[in-house]
């Protein structure tokens, strides 16, 4: 390697770091890089390239190393970055500065739509409320018709009910007594029961006495007097149900002419209250509708009254986004491309002695 030239002086070539001032220039051109975020450059990379610039950036051009070119490379792409997202914001002021008049009548025109809706949304809770007060009063009017039909029903069905459960009751005692004591005999409890049962039909109480010793005894051990006893009992007990039967079916026809009747109330009225719920979910609806519109409405008037602030704002933005560009380009951009091409200053020339003049002959007096 050829050994560095050197003044006849002394004086070395200027140092390949440059002075300390150029510390707070980095700082700023670090600052500046963090602008990129904006157009999504992530914050640990230019974390790492604002800390490597100090180590990068001083050095003068012709001295630094591929490793350092390659960072710087990458510092004035990311500063690309920062200066496209401030061209970003001037445009975007710009934009909404220029779209004044295009969003005054835009406003506006929502302004009129909104209070059209809201209007509308009146009419509309109005007329489901008159709804829903006729289908309260509509279901009122079937309660009554209701209770005055199930009144009828149950007095007019009080008397087939009774005779209904009688007729049950003599069932139960042939079913679950008699014919059991009658094919294996029975004991004192089921005579008992039996004869309680039977006579809550109005059996002949002579027929009732005398079935006691019969069924006692087990079949085996009857006489031809207790089988006359029983089958006695049994042709009563039969007789008595289809006497009971028959009234059941005269019972019939005007059992369920009332039944009818009570279907009809019943389904009218159930008709009645599910009108009537639907009245009421569907008058809630307009309601909240109503509200809804009142402050779309509100919102747009607001929104139409603060126009005229929102484009003084944006006009202060415009000039401040204006200037933070300026002042990024002037600054950290513009000192880093100076930085960028620095090279290191020349050796002043060396002091060449000023040679002594030599005196010129004395003219003669012929010259």
């Amino acid at each position: 390697m050829a050994p560095k030239r050197t003044s006849s002086t002394g004086a070395e070539r200027p140092s390949k770091v440059a002075k300390k001032h150029d510390v707070s220039a980095c700082k700023d051109i670090a600052a500046a890089l963090e602008l990129a975020e904006k157009k999504d450059v992530p914050a640990s990379v230019i974390s790492l390239l604002g800390d490597a610039i100090k180590h990068c950036l001083p050095t003068y051009k012709e001295d630094r190393h591929d490793f350092q070119n390659n960072i710087l490379d990458m510092v004035a792409k990311t500063l690309g970055a920062s200066d496209s997202a401030l061209v970003a914001d001037v445009a975007a002021a710009e934009a909404t500065v220029n779209s004044g008049d295009e969003e005054k009548a835009k406003r506006s025109a929502a302004v009129a739509e909104t209070e059209a809706a809201f209007t509308a949304a009146q009419g509309e809770h109005k007329a489901k409320q008159a709804l829903k007060t006729e289908k309260s009063e509509t279901l009122k009017a079937t309660v009554e018709p209701l209770k005055l039909a199930q009144a009828a029903q149950k007095s007019g069905d009080a008397d087939a009910e009774a005779l209904e459960k009688e007729k049950a009751s003599l069932e139960a005692a042939l079913t679950e007594l008699l014919v059991p004591m009658k094919e294996t005999g029975g004991n004192a409890r089921q005579l008992s029961k039996l004869s309680k049962q039977l006579s809550a039909i109005e059996m002949e109480s002579s027929l009732l006495e005398a079935m006691q010793f019969a069924l006692l005894q087990k079949p085996e051990k009857r006489g031809s007097f207790d089988g006359v006893i029983i089958e006695n009992l049994e042709t009563q007990a039969a007789a008595k149900k289809a006497a009971m039967e028959a009234k059941l079916q005269e019972a019939a026809p005007a059992r369920e002419e009332r039944a009818a009747v009570v279907k009809a109330a019943q389904d009218a009225h159930d008709a009645a209250k599910e009108a009537n719920e639907t009245a009421v979910t569907e008058q809630k609806a307009a309601k909240d509708a109503e509200a809804a519109a009142k402050a779309a409405a509100a919102d747009a008037k607001d929104a139409a009254n603060s126009l005229g602030l929102e484009l003084e704002t944006a006009a202060l933005q415009l000039d401040a986004a204006r200037k933070a560009l300026e002042e990024f380009r002037s600054g950290p951009k513009a000192i880093f491309q100076e930085l960028l091409e620095r090279t290191a200053p020349q050796p002043e020339p060396e002091e060449v002695p000023a040679a002594e003049e030599t005196p010129s002959a004395v003219p003669t007096a012929s010259a």
